[in-house]
């Protein structure tokens, strides 16, 4: 049943993140813009406050996506899953509630001054602290739904619906009904009504725990050692994709993050296909390890890879291809950022081409290797933001900090298909990779340069049309993913007389 449901299941998913992606392509390039007008600092801070939000909630959980998709066999089998649910609860509570509650509360300047917060900006430290505990919560009735197969509704909220909320609080700024110092408790009241739709799914899923946990203690160490390595490992990756905001905000200063906020923005449409699929292809492969198919888990990761790197590149090559235009309708102060845009969208695709492997390493018994290799690329990604960001060094600015992303995760992923190359003796790029690729780089190379005077939006439709009828062609052509060409022709099946 799992396969049957996952290709529709990872079709709604990118039907709510290419939606929400709309919704935020008009809030970050027009309402908030006018929102906000000339004072960036105050959106600089919300954006950064979200940051910190996104890197500390999936630390926070502990790990608790992993174990529970890869324990639900186990202890579906002894009837022991509430258990199991109560036990991955306590780390998060605990650390929350030590690391960031307390300090919050009762050391607000410090913890103010440890993230770079100066004048009214320090007040912010307890909505940020309350933004991580609830994005712990949300990760944590996130991997609950994933392990159950049901991630279109989780993926519609947090995509979708949040959107939509942060849209209506810029215009409800703009407007003059919200005031400035009220955004960030209302950007918190939004997080907070996401989650209660993460919790109303999950309770009408069977969502249920037992707060005394596992009562076999060996199982349980073994539970919360392997959550508390897969927390170790995957904070690094998450550090990673935080830490350039966080980086460009403390070396250029909070008036500079909308821009490059802007920038990422653009490039993260190239992994879309990565976050529709993510929360279904770690089950998948939870399973067939759990069953010991061992073909299968590999066949997973094959097709994920392949499909990963041709939707995500030929979605790189529309927006290389329409840079000159989408230049021109840019708001003046964010222009000129088109190196940088494509340098973050080639990491992403990098990124995205490589899950099916990662999810594969960190679920089997060899996840103690992810800890070195993720943490490798922090390490690098660090010294090299230092180095490459501020005036003082390379001076590249938002550049360097673009630049300095992409070198940690191709290093962190050549490393690590390395070590998959030991322990398994297999490969998971092969042939297909380099005719995706060359089929990617013929219309990119023709196209960019290609100017044309009609309405820029006419010529971004027209090269994006060509590259989209260049890359389907190719790919039916030389079968590079044959399972989304048999789900696009029962689709189509489906909705002929």
């Amino acid at each position: 049943m799992a396969r049957h449901r996952a290709p529709n299941q990872a079709f709604r998913n990118f039907l709510s993140i290419l939606l929400g992606f709309g919704l935020g392509a008009a809030n970050n390039l027009i309402i908030l813009p006018w929102a906000f007008g000339d004072n960036l600092d105050s959106w600089g801070l919300v954006r950064v406050a979200s940051a910190w939000a996104a890197l500390l909630g999936p630390i926070l959980a502990f790990g608790a996506p992993s174990a529970m998709n890869r324990y639900k066999g186990p202890m579906s089998e002894k009837g022991t899953l509430s258990e199991l649910n109560g036990t991955l609860v306590w780390p998060p509570v605990c650390f929350y509630l030590l690391f960031i509650a307390l300090p919050a509360l009762s050391f607000p300047e410090g913890v103010a001054h440890l993230l770079g917060l100066e004048g009214e900006n320090r007040n912010a430290v307890r909505p940020i602290g309350l933004l991580a505990g609830i994005q712990a919560a949300q990760v944590y009735f996130t991997g609950f739904l994933s392990s159950r197969l049901k991630t279109a509704m989780s993926t519609f909220a947090r995509e979708f619906f949040f959107k939509f909320g942060y849209a209506a609080l810029g215009l409800a700024l703009g407007l003059g009904y919200l005031g400035e110092r009220s955004f960030l408790p209302a950007f918190v009241a939004l997080y907070v009504i996401v989650l209660a739709i993460l919790i109303a799914q999950s309770l009408a899923n069977r969502f249920r725990w037992s707060l005394k946990g596992l009562k076999d203690w060996k199982i349980r160490k073994e539970v919360w050692k392997y959550g508390g390595t897969m927390v170790v490992g995957s904070s690094a990756m998450v550090i990673l994709s935080q830490i350039d905001i966080i980086m460009v905000g403390r070396l250029l200063g909070l008036s500079v993050v909308p821009a490059f906020t802007i920038a990422v923005f653009i490039a993260t449409v190239t992994g879309i296909p990565q976050r529709a699929s993510a929360r279904i292809i770690q089950p998948l492969l939870a399973k067939a390890l759990h069953t010991n198919q061992g073909e299968e888990a590999w066949s997973i990761a094959d097709k994920t890879h392949r499909n990963m790197l041709l939707v995500g590149g030929w979605i790189l090559t529309c927006i290389w291809v329409s840079m000159p235009e989408i230049n021109r309708l840019l708001p003046a102060p964010f222009r000129g950022l088109d190196t940088v845009i494509l340098t973050i969208g080639l990491a992403r695709i990098i990124q995205g081409s490589a899950m099916g492997t990662s999810q594969l390493l960190g679920l089997s018994d060899h996840y103690r290797h992810t800890i070195g290799l993720n943490w490798m690329a922090v390490l690098l990604a660090v010294p090299l933001n230092l180095l490459l960001i501020p005036d003082t060094g390379a001076g590249w600015g938002l550049l360097g900090a673009a630049v300095a992303t992409l070198s940690a995760i191709s290093a962190t992923i050549i490393g690590r298909q390395w070590v998959v190359w030991k322990i398994w003796k297999r490969y998971v790029p092969s042939w297909k990779t380099l005719v995706i690729l060359g089929t990617l780089l013929i219309p990119g190379l023709t196209l960019c340069s290609l100017e044309s005077a009609l309405p820029d939006i006419l010529v971004i439709l027209a090269k994006c049309g060509t590259v989209t009828g260049w890359v389907g062609f190719m790919a039916w052509q030389w079968k590079l993913s044959p399972e989304a060409l048999d789900f696009a022709q029962r689709k189509w099946a489906a909705l002929r007389p």
